[in-house]
Parts: C-alpha cells; sequence; structure tokens
C-alpha cells in the first residue's frame, strides 16, 4: 500500500469540486439567481419581472411573463394579482419569481401575457395607477 489511501483521493476530490464550483459560481449567478431589487413601494411585482425579463433576453434566454394568483387554484384572469416568469431551459420550464427559481404547482399555473402586456403594468404604476396594475388589465 502506497503512501495515499481510497479515502485520501476522496478528500481531495471533493476538495477539487468544490473549488471549482465556488470558482465558477460567480460566472454563472446571474443566469441561475438574476439581479432583482428589493420589493418597495416603487418597485412591485411587475417592475422584478421586466429586470428578470430582460436579464435573460440579454443573455439570449426565452422567458415569458405570466400572470395569475398564488393563492387560488384555476384563478380566472380576473383574479391575477402577481406577475412573474417562464424561463425556458432546454425542453424544459423554470418558473422564476422575485429572482429565484419557483419548483411549486401555483407559479406553473396562470396566464401567458405579452411583453407590451409587462410594460403597461410598469409604465400603469409609474402613473400612480398602483401596484394591482396586472390585475386590473
Amino acid at each position: 500500500m502506497g503512501y495515499f489511501s481510497a479515502g485520501f483521493f476522496k478528500i481531495v476530490t471533493f476538495i477539487f469540486v468544490a473549488l471549482s464550483l465556488v470558482l465558477a459560481l460567480p460566472r454563472f449567478s446571474p443566469v441561475i439567481l438574476p439581479r432583482v431589487k428589493a420589493p418597495s413601494a416603487t418597485h412591485d411585482c411587475d417592475d422584478a419581472t421586466l429586470d428578470m425579463y430582460r436579464e435573460f433576453q440579454s443573455r439570449g434566454i426565452q422567458a415569458m411573463p405570466i400572470v395569475g394568483n398564488l393563492n387560488t387554484d384555476n384563478e380566472t384572469f380576473d383574479e391575477c394579482d402577481h406577475v412573474w416568469l417562464l424561463v425556458q431551459s432546454g425542453d424544459k420550464e423554470i418558473a422564476y419569481d422575485w429572482g429565484l427559481p419557483r419548483f411549486d404547482k401555483q407559479h406553473y399555473e396562470g396566464y401567458v401575457v405579452s411583453l407590451d402586456y409587462l410594460l403597461e403594468a410598469v409604465a400603469a404604476d409609474l402613473e400612480g395607477s398602483g401596484s394591482t396594475a396586472v390585475a386590473q388589465r
């Protein structure tokens, strides 16, 4: 038996993999976790969704805004009070809400809306129509 045991190689391999992930994460974190401002009186879900949409589009990743109600199953369009993204990831879609991937059932229900619809909701907020502009359209 040599100087090194199999356990030593496992530890070295683990350290190498962990170090590789730590060094690579800053490069990929904007794709995995897009930067979004915190919620405030002037920055609500439609603003955050628009920020994420632009971030993904700038990286060539397809995304579509979804309106829905996270507190209601099978909501009607008029019951929608929130907006988030469905982002293409290969042949799957991943819901993103406030910059984080979401995997609960509610984030995969809702209605696809256009970018123009989202821009109108953001503009309505700027005009002072309130943060529920998404639900009022």
